[in-house]
């Protein structure tokens, strides 16, 4: 026996004193919960708290995201300067606070020079279609390594700051995890095969490749062309490093 509310009966069927009703159920109401990170990445960084836009300024960040959902943006987000120029693309995933391995959701958006996180219009703050709940937020980006809090974030409809660039401790791993950039704490810079470790094979992928330019992995520090501080710099210095969680 189906009971359903607020929907037209389809088909109804009896038998004795049996009777069976079909109709559409209603979906779930779906929740937009909000929130605004704050990253800093160590190969775009500069003095003064904010990163280059390089990428952005060569007109190399492309209009789809590269990460598995695809997203798309106007290519007017891109003509923003100042503090709210866009980076570049990142992803942002919520996981389960009881096991921080299952994610729950993820979307792609931009991280501007500043390190706000923001969704596809350059603008508004993210927002996941979830429960309002706990859950570890985990932020990736495609040659640095991915973070993720040390503590599951109480998340709703209204936004939440999440700075993880002033406090190690706030990072799973503490300062494992992050490259110090002048008393700013930075996404580690490096991976850019990637998988989680900075190797002796990310060196080697860029070194055949230094004189190239565009949108690629092996561009450590974002600036749209594959060169030879792309090894000293980053590379080199962050061998060994790998994800903490």
């Amino acid at each position: 026996i189906l009971y359903t509310i607020g929907e037209v009966m389809v088909q109804e069927r009896s038998a004795g004193n049996i009777q069976v009703s079909e109709g559409f159920i209603n979906p779930a109401l779906s929740i937009k919960i909000m929130v605004s990170p704050i990253i800093f990445l160590e190969g775009p960084a500069l003095t003064g708290g904010m990163m280059s836009d390089g990428l952005r300024q060569a007109s190399v960040i492309p209009t789809t995201s590269p990460y598995p959902d695809m997203i798309t943006a106007n290519a007017s987000v891109f003509t923003a300067t100042g503090s709210d120029a866009i980076v570049d693309w990142v992803y942002v995933s919520l996981m389960d606070k009881s096991d921080r391995s299952i994610e729950i959701v993820s979307t792609s958006g931009f991280v501007q020079v500043d390190g706000d996180i923001v969704k596809t219009d350059g603008v508004s703050a993210l927002e996941l279609v979830a429960d309002a709940d706990d859950y570890y937020v985990r932020i990736i980006h495609r040659n640095h390594l991915a973070i993720l809090t040390a503590a599951p974030i109480t998340l709703g409809t209204i936004s939440t700051t999440l700075d993880l660039t002033s406090d190690p401790a706030e990072v799973f791993g503490g300062a494992a995890a992050l490259s110090d950039v002048g008393g700013i704490f930075a996404m580690v810079a490096g991976d850019a095969l990637p998988n989680g470790q900075i190797q002796t094979l990310d060196a080697n992928a860029v070194r055949p490749q230094v004189g190239t330019s565009g949108y690629t992995n092996l561009d450590i520090d974002m600036n749209g062309q594959v060169q030879t501080p792309d090894i000293n710099l980053y590379i080199r210095p962050n061998t060994g490093r790998g994800v903490q969680f």
